[in-house]
């Protein structure tokens, strides 16, 4: 895989992974189901960017090699991340600020 393959593959599995976290989100939202949405954003973000790899292997007819292991792997491990640090993440970090100051009393 080539560099102008992989930060565009990113880019497009970070929004993907974004959009199907929200449909799942509105999907399951219901009284007594309970999920880790970094969980699930990560899975995702994972299927994703397996997905996207096998499919630049078998359209442009690339021979694996222990080259393409590392690049899927450094694929995979980076859409991991924007996956986990994004929208839902800050509102956990201002959630928890907020409720560390209700214990401190200050407000």
């Amino acid at each position: 895989m080539e560099l102008t393959f992989l930060t565009p593959a990113l880019l497009a599995i970070s929004l993907l992974t974004n959009l199907t976290v929200e449909g799942f989100k509105k999907l399951l939202n219901g009284p007594g189901v309970f999920y880790s949405y970094n969980m699930m954003a990560a899975i995702v973000s994972m299927v994703l960017a397996c997905g996207v790899s096998a499919a630049y292997i078998i359209m442009y007819d690339v021979a694996f090699s222990m080259k393409i292991g590392v690049q899927i792997l450094v694929l995979v491990y980076l859409s991991f991340l924007t996956s986990t640090v994004g929208y839902d993440k800050v509102i956990q970090m201002i959630g928890q600020i907020q409720k560390g100051r209700s214990r401190n009393g200050k407000q």
